[in-house]
């Protein structure tokens, strides 16, 4: 049954302020990624330390998921959906006050777990009340505001890219304001929630047995983790990656990575309209495709000239709506009982934060040693993470819509 005028209004609402969850989310990763070239000048990093500030966002984020999954199950989405965000701010704050090495790490820790705690809370609000009829609809569209959240930080990035260090100080500054309005909607969200007393057309996941619960915890912790480790690099890194190793301005990889961001950003909204429809199924081939491709591209080349790199970008902006995290968001609603959903996917990204902020950590030197090699072992994160997902579409008939 599909949802009243009403009650479509509150779900687009609903869907627009816990969408704000991936959307800050996504902002903090870019924008972290954006000024590492200039915190490595500013304030002196080696390509250690550079990767250490890339690790602790990262596990941050995993230790935030980690405990913010399971708290939601048990304790209510709504207290951590509002609560997380006020964490956030201050992390971003701390960030763009930073002028030691110490106050900057503390910052994005404070992001992190912000992040990670918000978005197993907030993707469960908005499966809960969803249509079944649109409920992949709805879970795509706020990973749509995660596309639009690395857009925004991009193009804030290359708006602020003549003014260095300051310019991303600057960058910052606006999350926490964004953080702090966030929280004034989600507040005001919440209390227009609880007095509404009709009832809501929930989304019903079939029971399954235990053991159908761990093999499908399983599948998409596989999936997700190894999907994680080619995404979060080439989202934390790409600016550093165009700048360090092809030798491009900060303005000018800024610009490339916001062009491509449009690119993908098209590419997701085209998923949410298929999310729901069998042809969420028939793209994933293409898709598959794409991302491989877009990862060998630049471990043959060794990803020395700008060109071969934008065309790795290009392909890989077109892929990964299809074949990424929105295709993750959408299953972990569709596969797992409403009661175990916060504990699964909190469970699974904090698997695949923790495992993408250890190889954070080298990513800046092997970067340095070998493009080819770091590259290759993308292009193998890329050929797992479509096998398992060919797995999980084969053996789940939840995961055949329409």
């Amino acid at each position: 049954m599909l949802p009243t005028r009403s009650a479509s209004t509150g779900l687009r609402r609903l869907v627009l302020v816990a969408g704000m969850a991936s959307l800050l989310d996504s902002a903090a990763i870019v924008s972290v990624g954006s000024a590492l070239p200039l915190w490595r000048s500013d304030l002196g990093l080696d390509d250690w330390s550079v990767g250490f500030v890339s690790f602790a966002l990262t596990l941050s984020i995993a230790a935030g998921a980690l405990v913010g999954g399971p708290v939601s199950d048990r304790v209510g989405r709504h207290r951590v959906f509002s609560a997380t965000v006020v964490l956030y701010a201050l992390g971003a704050a701390v960030v763009a006050g930073a002028h030691q090495a110490w106050a900057l790490y503390g910052g994005v820790v404070l992001l992190g777990i912000a992040s990670g705690a918000d978005l197993p809370a907030s993707l469960g609000m908005v499966s809960e009340r969803a249509p079944v009829a649109v409920r992949g609809r709805l879970i795509a569209l706020t990973h749509v505001m995660w596309t639009v959240g690395i857009l925004l930080a991009t193009a804030l990035a290359l708006v602020v890219s003549p003014f260095g260090v300051d310019g991303m100080r600057a960058v910052f500054g606006v999350l926490a304001v964004a953080a702090l309005l966030t929280v004034v909607a989600r507040v005001r969200l919440t209390a227009s929630l609880a007095e509404d007393r009709s009832p809501q057309p929930r989304a019903v996941v079939p029971r399954r047995s235990s053991e159908g619960t761990l093999r499908t915890a399983g599948l998409l912790a596989a999936f997700y983790v190894v999907y994680t480790l080619l995404a979060n690099t080439f989202g934390s890194f790409r600016t550093y990656f165009l700048v360090v190793v092809g030798g491009a301005g900060q303005s000018a990889a800024t610009a490339i990575s916001f062009g491509v961001t449009l690119l993908g950003l098209a590419g997701t909204i085209g998923f949410s309209l298929l999310a729901d429809t069998p042809w969420r199924r028939r793209v994933f081939p293409a898709g598959a495709v794409l991302l491989v491709g877009s990862q060998l591209l630049i471990a043959v080349s060794g990803g020395t000239s700008i060109a071969v790199v934008l065309v790795a970008l290009i392909l890989y902006s077109l892929a990964y709506p299809f074949v990424g995290e929105g295709l993750y968001k959408v299953w972990t609603q569709e596969l797992v009982d409403t009661e175990w959903r916060g504990t699964v996917q909190g469970t699974t990204i904090a698997l695949a934060r923790a495992a993408a902020a250890a190889f954070a950590v080298v990513t800046p030197a092997l970067m340095s040693w070998s493009p080819s090699v770091l590259f290759a072992i993308l292009t193998g994160c890329a050929l797992v993470s479509t096998a398992v997902g060919v797995v999980i579409m084969r053996t789940s008939t939840s995961a055949r819509p329409g």
